[in-house]
Order: C-alpha cells, then sequence, then structure tokens
C-alpha cells in the first residue's frame, strides 16, 4: 500500500536535572559546592531516506521520543547528554505544522535532514552558583522540558515527466513499453491503484524519470475518486504526457476529455497551467489511419500538435519520448531550482525562539509575565530548594521584572504566573 499521508507527534529529550553536592572535608560541617549540571536533552530530525519508499510505517508507530539527558553527578561532573533521535522519511516529503498547517520544510533530496525539535538544555548544580556572597548554596535547576511537535507529512513522488489522463487510456502500458529496459525505481502502491514510476532512458547518456497518476476523473480537483490526493504529485513534474484515447471504443471523444482534464489541473492549481505538455493520442493500433488523421486535424484546430502511439504495439513511442526529452531540455526546471536550493541548506531551523525581553499583562485577578527566557527560569528552577526564592527574587529585580510590575499596579501578595507557574510577590 502507498501511503502519502500521515500525522505523527514527536518529543525531544528533557534535560537532565542538575544536582546539589558538597565535597567531603575533615573539620568542615559543608566543603565546596560540587553539584554538576544536567546533560542535554536529545534532538529529534527527519530525514530523506531514498530507501523509505511511503508512509506507512508511520500507521503503526506515531509518537517518537527522543531520550533524555542525565542528571549532573558530584565532583562537577556534567551528566550524559542524550542521543538525537533520526527518523527517516521518503524523499519527497514535505513537513506542516499539524495545527496551523504551515509549512516547515520540503524534503527533495537524499540525506537532507531537518531539527523539528530541540530537546532541552540540562539543569545547573549548585556548583554553578556559587559565589562570594554565597559559598554554599543550596538551589539547583531541572531540567528544561524537550519541545514538542505535532506534524503533518505529506508525500509528493519526484519525477521529470507526469502522464496523466482518465483511466483506461493506457498510461500505465506507456510507462511500462518506455521504462521495461531500465527498470531503477520500484512500484508505489496506492490503495486500490498502481502509479508505476521509472527511469526511461533517451540514449546510451540521457535519461529522465516519469511517473503516471492513476485516479483522475471529471471532479478529481473537489476530491472525487480520490483524484485530489493524486494531482497533488503533478505540482513536482517538469513536463506532462497527456494521454487521450482515439479508438473511440470506450464511447469518450478524446478532445472533449483533454479539455475536461485541463480543467481539473486549472481548477486544482492555476500553476499547472503552466506546465508544458505533449498530447498522446493513444490505441491506434485499433483505428484505421483515417481516424487517426481526422483527430490530429480536431486538435490541430486547437493549436494543439497530436502524438499518435500505441502502447500495445511500440509505434509512436521513440518519437514521443525524444520530443519529451527535448522538451524537458528547455523547459525552466523549477523541480531542481528547489533540489538546487535545499542542497544549499536554505531551510530552517524549526524551533520559537521567542522574545528576549518581557512584558507584563493584567488578567483578571493576576498578572502574568511572558517572555522566554524569565519563563524558563521559573520553569527550571526547583523551587523545593532552600535558595531558589530568593535567587528568583533578584533575578527578577536585575531584569527590571519587579519594577515593571509595579507600574502595572501589582502590590505585596499580588498574585504573579510566569512560565505556568503562580508566585505571591513580595515586596
Amino acid at each position: 500500500m502507498f501511503v502519502d499521508e500521515a500525522t505523527i507527534t514527536v518529543k525531544a529529550g528533557d534535560g537532565g536535572h542538575g544536582i546539589i553536592s558538597f565535597e567531603n572535608q575533615l573539620g568542615q560541617r559543608h566543603g565546596r559546592p560540587d553539584g554538576g549540571n544536567g546533560g542535554k536533552g536529545g534532538n529529534v530530525y527527519l530525514r530523506a531516506d531514498r530507501s523509505v519508499n511511503t508512509l506507512l510505517r508511520f500507521d503503526k508507530k506515531n509518537t517518537f521520543r527522543a531520550d533524555s539527558g542525565e542528571k549532573g553527578g558530584t565532583q562537577d561532573k556534567t551528566g550524559k547528554s542524550a542521543e538525537d533521535l533520526y527518523i527517516e522519511v521518503p524523499v519527497g516529503t514535505m513537513i506542516f505544522n499539524g495545527e496551523t498547517d504551515e509549512k516547515l520544510a520540503d524534503l527533495n533530496e537524499q540525506g537532507q535532514e531537518i531539527l523539528i525539535a530541540s530537546g532541552g538544555s540540562g539543569g545547573r548544580g549548585n556548583r554553578a552558583f556559587s559565589s562570594s556572597k554565597n559559598t554554599a548554596p543550596r538551589i539547583r535547576e531541572l531540567g528544561e522540558k524537550g519541545e514538542e511537535r505535532y506534524l503533518r507529512l505529506e508525500l509528493r513522488m519526484l519525477a521529470d515527466v507526469g502522464i496523466v489522463g482518465f483511466p483506461n487510456v493506457g498510461k500505465s502500458s506507456l510507462i511500462s513499453k518506455i521504462s521495461a529496459q531500465n527498470p531503477k525505481i520500484g512500484n508505489y502502491h496506492f490503495t486500490t491503484m498502481d502509479p508505476h514510476p521509472g527511469v526511461v532512458a533517451v540514449d546510451e547518456w540521457n535519461e529522465f524519470v516519469a511517473v503516471d497518476i492513476p485516479g483522475i476523473i471529471e471532479g478529481a480537483h473537489k476530491g472525487k475518486g480520490l483524484g485530489d490526493q493524486f494531482l497533488k504529485h503533478l505540482t513536482r513534474t517538469r513536463v506532462l504526457i497527456h494521454m487521450v484515447d482515439i479508438s473511440g471504443i470506450e464511447g469518450r471523444d478524446p478532445l472533449e476529455d483533454w479539455k475536461v482534464f485541463r480543467n481539473e489541473l486549472r481548477e486544482y492549481d492555476s500553476s499547472l497551467e503552466e506546465t508544458p505538455e505533449i498530447v498522446a493520442g493513444n490505441k491506434i493500433d485499433l483505428v484505421d489511419p483515417e481516424e487517426v488523421d481526422g483527430q490530429k486535424k480536431r486538435f490541430d484546430e486547437e493549436g494543439l500538435e497530436l502524438y499518435p502511439i500505441s502502447a500495445a504495439t511500440g509505434e509512436g513511442i521513440d518519437k514521443l519520448v525524444k520530443e519529451t526529452y527535448e522538451l524537458l531540455q528547455h523547459q525552466d526546471e523549477r523541480v531542481g531550482e528547489e533540489r538546487e536550493k535545499a542542497a544549499r541548506g536554505d531551510h530552517k531551523v524549526y524551533r520559537f525562539e521567542g522574545e528576549s525581553g518581557f512584558r507584563v499583562l493584567q488578567k483578571e485577578d493576576k498578572y502574568v509575565v511572558e517572555g522566554r527566557e524569565i519563563e524558563k527560569l521559573a520553569q527550571k528552577l526547583d523551587f523545593s530548594t532552600e535558595d531558589a526564592p530568593d535567587y528568583f527574587h533578584r533575578r527578577l529585580e536585575k531584569q527590571g521584572v519587579i519594577s515593571k510590575l509595579k507600574e502595572k499596579g501589582a502590590r505585596d501578595g499580588s498574585i504573579i504566573e510566569i512560565g505556568g507557574m503562580e508566585f505571591e510577590l513580595v515586596l
């Protein structure tokens, strides 16, 4: 089964906790603080791998967690950082934010990877809080929580040429005929229909990748007949071979079929109208030459050149392949430009950085302080330790949070929320 969409949840590893520890020294109640920092949690990456053909694996497992960092040790030992987690996806996988549907990345090169969730930093041990004013600090930080992401994955096949047309016009027969001597790509199996990608050898030195796109019927752009699930693959192609049946044995009009299909492309994605196409009239082995000439004339009156072929006998196939390759050579390589951009590394690391400062908001009966660094500090400090409250208050004063709270009307005893935690303000 070919699965071209999936949703997954990824969770980066939490940072390890810092610890409180003191050296054992004779004659002293407490020796030098030597509590080490926690290790970093593992990141989560998505990586394109051509050995993976579908997203089927995510039907069975759709939650992935990286390991957490280890806690710090005595004698200033930092806890071991966790290994990063790599999730392999097919080449051609697009990654979207599962909640907002924002496109995050397009992994269309072998080995291309993206950091999708960052592991939490390790918490500091009490050694890091030692100062001339506090030589025996009883304070530590907890490890930072790793990021969690809900993602939608969408696989779009990468091909130079898309072979399109209504059912039973001979698309699969054509791809089998033109790529039979060079079967470098395995089949991708859809639920009820099989698109067959293959490498087409033009001559001894040149080749291109073609794929037939099944499931396209009138109304496909609205989802009829699963067509909208397959039309999206055409956005990756550079040239279309549009096949029509000129034999009439199915009772269809080839020119009308062409017009209807063009409308489906336009309604689904207007940019597809700009994709160059070659119209191939199949099944000429079933009709008289006069009928073939008549159909060519009809298409010519529409400003289109019809290439008569027989996918069954091979007649006209060589000319079709060569004309397709020539069109590829002269058309702007949109997909090639995308691949080059990806290879240069022009993709972001997707993580929320937040603001470097902070702001204070009054909400109902409390004051909410927002700011990445302030919230991070509140979440990491272990307030069950003796020195944590005083340390936190000093940091708030130093960064101007206390004065800003006063400006907003906060008083002694006011409830302050920072990083999802509530505190009582002491002035």
